[in-house]
């Protein structure tokens, strides 16, 4: 027992010598000779993130000091950079260095660069490995937008937010900035040429068409043919990455292959069956406004549909026939309106060969279709609405046209010496020009640039009657070898004098192909088609009032390529 209570007395010593730790449920006896000093795990942490908190906040007053710096450069170099109207270091376009200059010299600079574009820049089209048309940049007016690259120049560094701009500025403090140009061109006259491309294609497709013969009272329907095709708006955006791309002048037509679409009856139908009416006029309205007639146009559809489904009638090209009923009105515009157009407003005659009998036979045709249409105030005349299509059972006959740069016998050929000299006339009347193309060859018969061409349905020629009282085309013709277009109307005070004039600017000598052929003795040599040297050229348009002149500029600036003269060299045998 004794020694029992010896123990216990000794633990009960130690304990008051000890300390005692709880560790969950667990109590360790730390014996107070020992010199490490055990620490609960709360504390350890609470340890830690006294320690990270310090850190922390040495990072986040770092990290502000470092942003106030930087405030304060930006601050700064925005100081500075407000103070510099002029282009930021080492800012380029076309390895043109702006820096320093000012807005004036930019603008100046520019437009230097712009008109040398202008002067050289052109781009020629191949298909299959052959040139079949070249554009230059005036033909289009392709040159620089000059306002949007100044500012587009002038405004880096300054278009967009403090730091955007900033950095901008440093970036070309160390290295090269490349500003991209802004171009302008000419919807429509890129239209135009896109046509003429087309038309200038080999194996054209050409889809199905119809048109109304109003005068014969039938309709003509022309089969379309497979053949080769481009996209308008790819070939569009082809011609402007081109130019602006400016690293190359030569790019391949992407052609793709089509079949015509056949006509639909009944769509047909609709188009044209129209009720008649007569002519008047409508004293409602100040000045009085006179309403042509309409003539009506009927026909069976079903026996339309009967006539296209027939096996011979489905050929490619095939012209097919279709008459239909004419509705004459009882009351025309050119009774009520006659003591409107008794006055000559202008005229203007051209020659032809008087040998040419299909030629002559060609012109006499179209003239007739075109004489005694009245147009009314404020209507646009189309010459091919009004002519319609050349065909044989008009009587055309095939003669020479100009077709794909050369001179081939198309039907209706020569028949463009019509439009020519209506549009002489119509310039002379002083009527608004809505749409005229040039030829791609010289004519004849016409100054430079005072000629007219039609291929429809591509290329058309209109103007548009922008008087008050209406007007009447009056055509005369002779098989001595010439013919006359006038417009008559009704003569008013302030009808101006007009003076057309033209000039050639430049010559396009032509160049020679040579074929050869092993039907000609060897060493012949036959010229089959003669060489024509093309030109550009410009006409004018003044105006005169009572002895005075009212206006003067420029009326068209044109480009005739040259005639390509060939030439056959015999292969075969000895002279």
């Amino acid at each position: 027992m004794a020694k029992k209570n010896e123990n216990t007395s000794m633990l009960t010593d130690d304990k008051k010598d000890s300390d005692l730790v709880e560790n969950g449920s667990k109590i360790e006896i730390l014996d107070d000779n020992k010199k490490d000093i055990a620490v609960s795990p709360k504390t350890d942490i609470a340890n830690k993130k006294r320690k990270l908190s310090k850190k922390n906040k040495i990072i986040i007053i770092t990290c502000a000091a470092i942003f106030l710096f930087i405030c304060i450069i930006f601050g700064i170099i925005t100081c500075v950079n407000k103070l510099n109207s002029n282009v930021y270091k080492n800012v380029y376009l076309f390895n043109e260095n702006f820096s320093g200059k000012s807005s004036e010299e930019v603008i100046q600079t520019i437009t230097n660069i712009s008109n040398d574009l202008n002067s050289s820049e052109k781009i020629d089209i191949y298909q299959d490995g052959e040139n079949i048309y070249t554009i230059k940049a005036e033909d289009i007016d392709f040159k620089f937008d000059v306002d949007k690259t100044v500012q587009s120049i002038m405004e880096y560094g300054r278009n967009s937010n403090l730091f955007v701009n900033n950095f901008k500025i440093l970036k070309a403090k160390f290295s090269k900035v490349e500003i991209e140009p802004s171009y302008l061109y000419d919807e429509e006259k890129l239209d135009n040429v896109l046509k003429n491309i087309d038309l200038s294609i080999k194996d054209r497709f050409v889809d199905d068409s119809y048109s109304l013969d109003e005068k014969d009272a039938k309709l003509v329907i022309v089969n379309g043919k497979t053949g080769n095709s481009i996209n308008y708006d790819e070939e569009k955006n082809n011609v402007i990455k081109t130019f602006e791309n400016g690293d190359k002048n030569v790019y391949d037509l992407n052609i793709k292959r089509k079949s015509p679409q056949k006509l639909d009856a009944d769509k047909v139908y609709s188009e044209v069956k129209r009720e008649a009416k007569d002519a008047y006029i409508d004293k409602s309205v100040s000045p009085q406004k006179y309403v042509a007639e309409v003539v009506g146009f009927d026909f069976d559809v079903n026996k339309l549909k009967e006539l296209l489904e027939l096996p011979e009638n489905k050929e490619e090209g095939k012209i097919i026939e279709f008459g239909v009923n004419k509705i004459e009105p009882k009351v025309k515009l050119v009774d009520i309106s006659a003591d409107l157009c008794k006055d000559k407003l202008a005229g203007y005659t051209t020659y032809f060969p008087a040998g040419s009998y299909a030629r002559s036979n060609n012109l006499k045709i179209a003239l007739s279709y075109m004489n005694g249409v009245v147009v009314l105030p404020g209507e646009t005349y189309s010459y091919n609405n009004n002519i319609g299509d050349t065909t044989a059972s008009k009587g055309y006959q095939a003669a020479a046209t100009f077709k794909g740069g050369t001179t081939v016998n198309e039907m209706g050929g020569g028949i463009c010496q019509t439009v020519s000299t209506l549009y002489n006339t119509v310039l002379m009347a002083n009527l608004e020009i809505v749409e005229r193309h040039q030829h791609g060859l010289p004519v004849g018969y016409v100054p430079p640039s005072r000629d007219a061409t039609v291929y429809s349905p591509v290329l058309d020629f209109k103007f548009k009657n922008n008087r008050e009282t209406p007007i009447k085309i009056v055509t005369s013709f002779s098989y001595s070898g010439s013919l006359n277009v006038s417009i008559y109307g009704t003569k008013q005070d302030n009808d101006p004098e007009v003076i057309l004039s033209q000039t050639t600017t430049g010559t396009i000598p032509y160049t020679t192909r040579y074929e050869y052929d092993n039907s000609l003795p060897y060493g012949r040599q036959v010229v089959t088609t003669a060489g024509v040297n093309g030109y550009t050229s410009e006409s004018y348009i003044t105006k005169k009032l009572n002895g005075q002149v009212i206006s003067s500029g420029l009326l068209s600036r044109d480009k005739y390529n040259a005639q390509q003269q060939v030439i056959k060299v015999g292969t075969g045998g000895s002279w």
